[in-house]
């Protein structure tokens, strides 16, 4: 009601002043729906849909909270209110989809509910740790020398030996067994919360590998990618946590929090020029401080969209959709796969060429696709996805089940930022859900095997003996 509202009151001056009241009035209605969620439990909270509207509030809302003269002079007042009422019909689509299904018991439930070895847990993680690293490790500058690893991190992310073509090819194959790092966070998070159950070498080594994951995140300067690794692990925590470990899990969220505003401040700065350098006194005099909160000014990219479709350029339609849903294809099986879509957000604001990617979140190119009615069906789809996806919390959840679950927050919360990443940060959730049904039926199958043969050799234990015959009795003298 109150998204509607301001929807159908929305003005301001300039345009900031528009962008700034729909930045209030839409943390308002975010924090009453939390607030009606809460009344179920603090659960009830942690739930992809939430944590998706706040993705996107943050990527596109929440810089306005602060002054923003600068939207004054880029934007223009109309194309700036109809990009403001296109960002609030997507949380309006997103609360009225995350209501469309309401499945009668919970999704996956047997693997979900699998207890399974402490030993398995941490496998899992340095597998996921390796294989996901693996195409830096093997790149040709790095060949495994680690020093090199952690140098070439912290350049610029076109001078990175291990970035993926353009078009990929077999070498591309293992460059995309990168997502399975997105399992390294709530993994730990889950042996973090269950730690009684591991040594401390093994724990020592997991925090290691996720704080080493968290500083790669920062380097690579990449803020939502560092802010669905925060995410991701709190959840895995909160949801493994034992009764009485609130106090924990505050803790951690305030630090996160903290590293997530820190990192939003800082990460803008050397995203383009590498961390190395800009520790460094060798910067370009581009680089410097902004007068405001900055994030990525999504909102003026899809007040220039509103300015192309449809008046310069026809909807895209289905393409939009199509390409999403192929990207996972890798380029080496599928020769003829698109190269992208006719008109790029790039090429649409007029930067076409060169090394420079534009965002616009997923509400813009949905928007790209048809409009206010491509925005309405993208979030409808957002917003019941999921919704659906938290029907899979359950405190009857084991550890494989709350990694499961937690990983797939990642998908939600990145593809806010753009809805071509959806189906490829799908991919690791998709693993964890095919891995775990195998490694659950491999695992019932050898108890009941066990438990078949011990029954065996009990009840052969149990049968009575045969009668013996009894020596005879020497005659007496």
């Amino acid at each position: 009601m109150i998204l509607a509202i301001t929807l159908l009151t929305l003005n301001g001056r300039y345009p900031s002043e528009v962008a700034a009241n729909a930045a209030k009035y839409t943390a308002v209605a975010l924090a009453a729906t939390m607030l009606f969620d809460l009344q179920k439990g603090i659960a009830n909270v942690i739930r992809a849909d939430i944590m998706a509207m706040l993705a996107f509030y943050f990527l596109t809302l929440f810089e306005f909270l602060f002054p923003q003269r600068k939207f004054d002079t880029m934007a223009h007042p109309v194309s700036a209110l109809i990009a403001t009422q296109v960002v609030i019909t997507s949380f309006i689509g997103i609360l009225i989809g995350r209501h469309f299904f309401h499945p009668k018991k919970q999704p996956f439930q047997r693997v979900m509910t699998y207890e399974i070895p402490s030993g398995l847990l941490i496998l899992i993680f340095w597998v996921a740790f390796c294989v996901g690293y693996m195409h830096q490790w093997t790149a040709p500058k790095v060949n495994w020398d680690p020093v090199k690893w952690i140098n070439y991190s912290m350049a610029a992310r076109f001078e990175q030996p291990w970035g993926r073509g353009k078009f990929g090819d077999f070498r591309a194959l293992i460059y995309e067994l990168n997502m399975l790092i997105n399992l390294v966070p709530p993994l730990a998070g889950i042996i973090l919360a269950r730690r009684q159950r591991f040594g401390n070498i093994a724990l020592g080594l997991v925090m290691f590998g996720y704080l080493l994951t968290l500083f790669l995140a920062f380097a690579g300067g990449t803020r939502n990618v560092l802010a669905t690794f925060l995410v991701t692990f709190l959840i895995g925590f909160a949801f493994a946590s034992p009764n009485g470990r609130k106090k924990e899990l505050f803790v951690l969220s305030g630090a996160a929090a903290a590293l997530l505003v820190f990192g939003t401040v800082t990460m803008i700065h050397f995203r383009t020029v590498g961390l190395k350098r800009y520790m460094s006194d060798d910067l370009p005099v581009f680089v410097g401080k902004s007068e405001s909160v900055y994030v990525d000014y999504n909102l003026f990219n899809i007040s220039k969209l509103t300015e192309v479709f449809p008046k310069r350029a026809p909807y895209l339609g289905v393409e939009v959709a199509y390409l999403a849903v192929i990207r996972p294809i890798p380029r080496a099986l599928w020769k003829g796969k698109p190269e992208g879509l006719s008109s790029s957000i790039e090429k649409a604001l007029g930067y076409d060429g060169g090394n420079v990617t534009i965002s616009a979140s997923y509400a813009g190119e949905a928007y790209m696709a048809g409009g206010f009615i491509g925005v309405i069906l993208f979030s409808f789809f957002f917003g019941a996805v999921n919704g659906w996806w938290s029907h899979l919390a359950s405190p009857k959840n084991s550890e494989l089940g709350i990694l499961i679950y937690s990983s797939g927050f990642f998908a939600a919360v990145i593809s806010m930022r753009s809805l071509f990443t959806y189906t490829t940060a799908l991919l690791p959730t998709v693993a964890a859900i095919v891995g775990s049904t195998y490694l659950v039926r491999y695992l019932a199958e050898n108890a009941r095997r066990m438990a078949f043969v011990g029954g065996n050799r009990a009840r052969h234990l149990e049968r009575p003996m045969p009668p013996q015959p009894r020596p005879p009795i020497p005659p007496q003298q």
